[in-house]
């Protein structure tokens, strides 16, 4: 094997032909070249002034349609979506710098030069445009001017002259007024010529340096073994296929067992494609803080290695923002100092930053202070230059925060999707969207002194929905009804009259961030529902359906909801996935594969891997207890039965244990219960609402050399994506098979998996219930055994575990025993305990 050969092979079986090896010190077809747009160039060399604030502009629909009709009123002889190329040399490097002008006007007569024309959409007049939105305007068209001289050479052969001068018109289209704003300037050769090349030396000094980071990553990369001695069962495997997945581009999903090591797994070779240039970033999704953490672990531990590539995590604004952190404050504008000026200053931090092995949220709000740069945004300016980005998964699938970085195509991408099996109800909640009367209400009230421009608008959209409710009442066969569903497959029937409100109120919020003013900062969670509305509005399918709510009915302020649903957001995954070279969705519970590919949009073809554990069977004690009945109507019953229970098992062998339920109602009635037939053993309860602190004070209580027992929610933080390792954790008991409170919206969810002809992923009910159970279930389960040295016991607390539809679900390496009755349980986990201190 030759040393140019993938390394990946000397620590993972690769058979012959799964790699090529690729030197990136080596010039491919055009690797000297520097292939670069005008607008990255411009974006990148020419911002300066402000950060614009998050009000959402012109979209991309109306700026094609404003384009589409300015150019439809060009003279005759003139050219729309003209192209410009131009080959030149700037400081040693050969650049390749293409665009498309919106409108080319060639020379009519001598005393005319050539016109270029570029066109931008706005909702006020171009004089009340921030200066630094106007620049950059100005900047891609000088630009282009410059490209226009040189491509005339190229077509030529005469050079340009000092004397010779092109013509620029900037058209302002203002949506709101429906007026076209011109401005027409001449510049000169040398003008043009001097600003592009001064963008251009910035942007070259910057992509060398990038280069020479590239360089390190894929020596490093290439060099990197694996960071443990051996591999765990299941390990080498996924390896390997997650190396050809990255390689040849597709889809793949893995259900790997909790404790396989599934983030390292992946990781690895993932950064040995990247070190073989087999991909250019990678993009790894959790679902959980503590997803994120394991991740930069893992990354941590290779760059112990010798690993020089560079991670970035992706932090929630709320998280992120220094005012609202209260490291700084808003003027009187209410804008945040640190948006001031950000593009003067971001230059140096953005050279500071660059090729840091981990560009945590701590690390980049280091340096955005230091710089007093909005920490959030610098780390987004980051994101084209990281190895490794670290997000949750709304970065990548929601409609309305999706980075846009992400849909570029000019790179090849690969998406990790961990904790996947989150992925189908995250993404329903993604692209559905809901508008409530009180908060809209509350919104208007809150703009009624200081804006009233705003508050006229918001009231419009209160009246809006209250004439929607009232039609819904007019058509519902009952009176007393207070719900109501209406199909969205024909236009007729969607709410256009709330629609348009709701596009009056971001049009005024939008026009007051375009004069660099505020809305009141009371409003913003509401506005970002009402964004996330009209997102969700124009995505409208057979996919979607309108639910409509009254409660409170009869009082002063009767509630209204209207709610656009999504019913299987598969579809738009799948478009998501599209922009991604490959695609690796894993976790411990992704099952049944029909169900799982169903709801996360993937390709029916996708190889499937399923992993065994890597743990011994005897580690794990598994009983099902059908003496229990955790249905609703059963549950004062239950009660007493789940208090013995939980006595038995903790009496058993004392330690730490967790039990879960599947309401915090439930779970109180039981804690009461017990707290009197058992006063001597402490309990700790998980608490609805707890912050990041009482979740942490909840998890000390879960340390080595304690005997803790807590109660906690099924599906919670505690249920999924913590390792509790060795003596943390030594038994949960699975109260309940988990499934879904029933709601107008899990009915829907029933009713239209019924409804599609051939549904892959099995009948209604079990689509909208028993599987979202079972996931749950497992992924509890599965916190009990996280190395070779635990042992652990999990009991499974309802008649309904004992059902072949459950019992045929279980995976392969469980041995579940069957307890009829409590002193079964207790006889089964004595013979088990003793068992394992005879090992």
């Amino acid at each position: 094997m030759s040393g140019q050969e993938t390394a990946l092979s000397e620590h993972v079986e690769v058979r012959e032909g799964d790699s090529q090896a690729l030197d990136p010190q080596a010039a491919g077809p055009g690797e000297d070249t520097l292939q670069l747009s005008v607008r990255h160039l411009v974006a990148f060399a020419c911002r300066r002034g402000d950060l614009v604030g998050n009000a959402v502009g012109p979209t991309a629909q109306e700026g094609i349609r404003a384009h589409q009709k300015l150019q439809k009123k060009r003279p005759s002889g003139s050219e729309a979506e003209y192209r410009l190329q131009a080959h030149l040399c700037c400081d040693g490097q050969a650049v390749v710098l293409t665009g498309r002008v919106d409108i080319f006007h060639p020379a009519v007569d001598l005393h005319r030069p050539v016109q270029l024309d570029e066109i931008k959409t706005t909702y006020c007049p171009p004089e009340q445009l921030r200066e630094g939105q106007r620049q950059l305007h100005w900047a891609q068209l000088k630009v282009y001017g410059f490209c226009y001289f040189l491509q005339r050479q190229a077509e030529t052969g005469e050079s340009p002259g000092p004397d010779d001068r092109v013509a620029l018109q900037m058209l302002w289209h203002n949506l709101k007024e429906k007026k076209t704003h011109t401005e027409l300037r001449e510049f000169s050769w040398p003008e043009l010529e001097a600003f592009a090349r001064a963008a251009l030396d910035e942007y070259i000094q910057w992509h060398r340096l990038w280069q020479h980071h590239r360089q390190q990553v894929h020596a490093s990369a290439r060099a990197l073994a694996f960071p443990f001695p051996e591999y765990r069962t299941g390990q080498r495997q996924l390896a390997v296929a997650a190396y050809r997945c990255l390689r040849d581009g597709g889809e793949l999903v893995v259900e790997a067992p909790t404790g396989i090591g599934k983030t390292v797994s992946t990781l690895f070779p993932a950064v040995k494609a990247l070190g073989e240039n087999e991909v250019d970033q990678l993009v790894y999704l959790t679902a959980k803080n503590s997803g994120r953490q394991v991740v930069r672990e893992t990354a941590a531990r290779l760059h112990g290695g010798g690993l020089q590539m560079s991670l970035l995590e992706i932090q929630a604004r709320d998280r992120t923002c220094a005012c609202r952190l209260g490291l700084c404050s808003r003027d009187e504008d209410g804008i945040c100092p640190r948006t001031r000026g950000f593009f003067d200053r971001l230059p140096e931090a953005r050279r500071e930053l660059l090729g840091q092995p981990l560009l945590t949220p701590e690390v980049v709000a280091e340096v955005a202070d230091r710089w007093q740069l909005c920490p959030f945004e610098l780390s987004l300016q980051m994101l084209p230059w990281a190895d490794l980005v670290v997000c949750d998964f709304n970065y990548v699938f929601d409609p309305l925060v999706r980075l846009t970085v992400f849909q570029e195509q000019d790179e090849r991408r690969a998406l990790l999707v961990d904790e996947a099996h989150n992925l189908g109800d995250r993404a329903r909640g993604m692209f559905s969207a809901v508008l409530t009367r009180s908060e809209s209400r509350r919104a208007a009230a809150a703009c009624r002194r200081s804006h009233p421009g705003l508050y006229r608008r918001i009231q419009s959209l209160v009246r809006a929905l209250d004439k929607w409710v009232t039609q819904r009442r007019e058509e519902a066969a009952g009176p007393d009804s207070e719900v109501w569903v209406t199909a969205l497959d024909e236009a007729e029937h969607r709410p256009k009259a709330v629609t348009r409100a709701a596009d009056k109120v971001v049009a005024e919020v939008s026009l007051l961030a375009e004069q660099a003013q505020a809305p009141p900062e009371e409003i913003a969670e509401w506005l970002k529902e009402v964004y996330r509305y009209l997102c969700i509005e124009q995505l409208l399918s057979d996919r979607h359906t309108c639910l409509t709510r009254v409660a409170k009915r009869g009082a002063r302020w009767e509630e209204q909801e209207l709610k656009l649903l999504c019913l299987n957001a598969g579809a738009y995954l799948q478009e998501c996935y599209r922009q991604f070279h490959a695609v690796i969705a894993f976790s411990a519970t992704l099952r049944p594969r029909a169900y799982v590919g169903h709801q996360l949009g993937l390709q029916p073809h996708a190889p499937y891997l399923a992993l065994p554990s890597p743990f011994r069977s005897g580690q794990l004690g598994i009983f099902l207890c059908p003496y229990v009945d955790t249905r609703y109507r059963a549950r004062e019953h239950a009660t007493d039965a789940l208090v013995d229970m939980v006595g038995r098992v903790y009496r058993s062998r004392p330690g730490n244990y967790l039990v879960f339920f599947p309401s915090y109602r439930f779970m109180q009635q039981v804690a009461e219960r017990f707290a009197e037939r058992y006063p001597q053993i402490g309990l700790v309860m998980q608490q609805a609402g707890a912050g990041e602190g009482e979740r942490a004070a909840f998890l000390e209580y879960f340390t080595v050399g304690r005997r803790s027992l807590g109660f906690a929610i099924m599906g919670g933080v505690f249920g999924e994506g913590i390792d509790y390792v060795g003596e943390q954790l030594v038994g949960t008991i699975v109260v309940g098979v988990g499934l879904p409170q029933v709601s107008e919206e899990q009915e829907l969810l029933r009713r239209a998996s019924e409804a599609q002809d051939g549904n892959a992923g099995g009948d209604g009910f079990d689509t909208a219930y028993r599987y979202p159970g079972l996931v749950r279930v497992l992924q509890t389960a599965g916190r009990v055994i996280r190395t070779e040295s635990d042992r652990g016991v999990v009991i499974l607390a309802d008649y309904r575990f004992a059902d072949p539809f459950y019992r045929n679900l279980y995976p392969e390496h469980w041995q579940p025993r069957l307890c009829r009755r409590a002193e079964e349980l207790s006889d089964g986990l004595g013979n088990f305990w003793e068992t394992v201190a005879g090992e």
